[in-house]
């Protein structure tokens, strides 16, 4: 008995070393669960006024996290795991999930935040803590120049507003304009003033100009304003909420203009809130559900299997967003921040939902501006076009 009792203390002893080796000093066949799972941080407002965008982001972002996770996962076998926060669209709740994905969660990237504001204050901290972040949907013009560890697959401000007033005169032969923003929201200022600057250098004249808060409900006194100086299109640079209160009071009132907007217009809450007052509209955005290329189709069929619904432009940028920094992640070899940076901005030639872009210096995308109209109740692709 004796004798047996110390053959099996032996192998009781001989076990506990292999687990040892194993678990604590990585020498053995399994690794530990972080060593298989690379964690990216989603930041966006899943509530509040801008859910629409931020949701939609979020569910792109999660389609893409299952497609590479299910085509083998990146650097030999890694699944990423996407650690996703709401932060209401406001910077306070940015700053207090920055801090929490960075020191908390140990990412190594994070796609968003989702809306200007929020991001520009993200990306100080980007920047302060060596951490890469790709806005979906951020455009305002000088966001990427905050930092170097800021990109986005976005086009920006400047980049989008010139296209629609080129659409204006060019295209549909118009030489008068008015515009009605938010003069609470960087993004709205930014796209009026390259709107107006570009309709003015191609000979057109801006007659009016109109300003409301974020919260108004009541715009009438405005396109009053507007409807005195009987222009042909009203550019309107605001989010689906505003533009389709804005479109049904200027039916109303009969303001017979072409209302134009940028990729806030991009919402089937617009069509759901304004109606037939909807119909002829025109907007820039990042792609259309309209684009027969297999890429977006692709996407759709997932979205639609998935979520049961139809995405807005936020949809396909959060998934290009995140499908650029699993490809970042990959070339850089580890899951190193600083190096995931350097290869986010040597990227060339990417292809996403949204299109095939490169970053310019400032890492912005250099790529096509989708112009989209609603036709009969629904979103039609009218146009691509570059800049």
């Amino acid at each position: 008995m004796k004798k047996k009792g110390l053959w099996i203390l032996l192998i009781v002893l001989a076990l506990a070393v292999v687990v040892y080796f194993a678990f604590f000093t990585g020498k053995g066949e399994k690794t530990s669960v972080d060593e298989k799972i690379v964690k990216i941080g989603f930041i966006g407002p899943l509530t509040g006024p801008a859910a629409s965008y931020g949701t939609n982001a979020k569910n792109g972002a999660v389609l893409a996290v299952d497609d590479i996770n299910a085509s083998g996962g990146i650097l030999d076998g890694a699944k990423i795991e996407l650690i996703i926060e709401d932060n209401k669209g406001d910077t306070t709740e940015t700053v207090n999930i920055m801090n929490k994905l960075i020191e908390q969660d140990k990412v190594v990237a994070i796609v968003g935040p989702v809306t200007t504001g929020p991001t520009t204050v993200a990306a100080q901290m980007a920047g302060e803590n060596k951490m890469p972040i790709v806005s979906p949907t951020a455009t305002g013009d000088k966001i990427t120049q905050i930092s170097e560890f800021v990109a986005r697959v976005c086009f920006y401000d400047s980049y989008q507003g010139p296209v629609m007033a080129k659409f204006a005169r060019e295209n549909l032969g118009l030489k008068t304009a008015a515009i009605l923003y938010d003069s609470t929201n960087d993004y709205s200022m930014g796209l009026a003033d390259s709107f107006a600057l570009k309709f003015t250098e191609l000979g057109g004249e801006i007659v009016a100009k109109e300003a409301f808060y974020a919260g108004d409900q009541d715009f009438n006194a405005q396109l009053t304003n507007i409807a005195a100086k009987n222009p042909e299109a009203v550019f309107v640079p605001a989010y689906y909420s505003d533009d389709a209160q804005i479109l049904l009071q200027a039916k109303a009132m009969g303001l017979n203009a072409i209302f134009m907007g940028g990729d806030g217009w991009d919402s089937q809450e617009l069509i759901n809130g304004a109606g037939d007052a909807a119909e002829g509209c025109y907007f820039t955005t990042h792609y259309s559900s309209a684009d027969t290329s297999e890429k977006v189709q692709e996407f759709l069929k997932k979205y639609r299997e998935k979520y049961n619904a139809e995405p807005n432009f936020a949809g396909p940028l959060g998934y290009d967003a995140t499908l650029l920094l699993a490809d970042a992640i990959e070339r850089a070899g580890e899951a190193n921040p600083v190096k995931v940076n350097e290869a986010i901005v040597a990227t060339k030639g990417l292809t996403g939902v949204t299109g095939e872009f490169s970053f310019d210096e400032y890492r912005n995308p250099l790529k096509e501006v989708t112009i989209a109209t609603v036709k009969d109740g629904k979103f039609a692709l009218v146009d691509k076009v570059r800049p």
